[in-house]
């Protein structure tokens, strides 16, 4: 299971960093939704790793940032991310409040694969936003990813 969320950690990264390439390249004609869509990205991982860790974030969850920045953050939360995944075990059990204030527990392993599921997500929404201003998306389905980075 930790090999599978390691690669699944991996092609997230991919993912994101083909996302900010796309939104980066057409800052000057991207929706504003789809810059909007990909913060919400990065700091929903990045208040997912805070939870873990038992601190404080410093983004909100819809907390807007310019396309310039999406690198440096998307990196921050996958170093993090992956720290994580390397060091606590994937049946911890981490109780964190939401947004709201309700406490919850999940395992560590739900979390790190929702934080994928939850970026692949709203990545799809972000390519809806750009095909519909005719920019050309690429490609970040998973199995595209796994065939262009299968091992020979």
């Amino acid at each position: 299971m930790k090999i599978k969320l390691f690669d699944l950690l991996e092609y997230n990264q991919h993912a994101n960093q083909l996302t900010i390439d796309l939104l980066v390249e057409n800052a000057l004609i991207s929706p504003p939704k789809a810059n909007e869509l990909f913060s919400h990205i990065i700091n929903a991982h990045h208040v997912w790793n805070a939870r873990i860790h038992g601190k404080r974030n410093f983004f909100s969850i819809w907390q807007k940032h310019s396309p310039e920045v999406f690198e440096e953050m998307n990196d921050e939360n996958y170093l993090v991310s992956k720290k994580i995944l390397e060091t606590i075990e994937l049946d911890r059990i981490i109780t964190y409040k939401n947004t709201s204030g309700e406490q919850f527990e999940n395992s560590l392993s739900d979390i790190l694969f929702h934080i994928i599921n939850h970026s692949t997500y709203h990545r799809g929404q972000i390519m809806l936003k750009m095909r519909e201003v005719n920019i050309e998306v690429p490609y970040t389905d998973y199995i595209i990813y796994k065939r262009k980075n299968a091992k020979t």
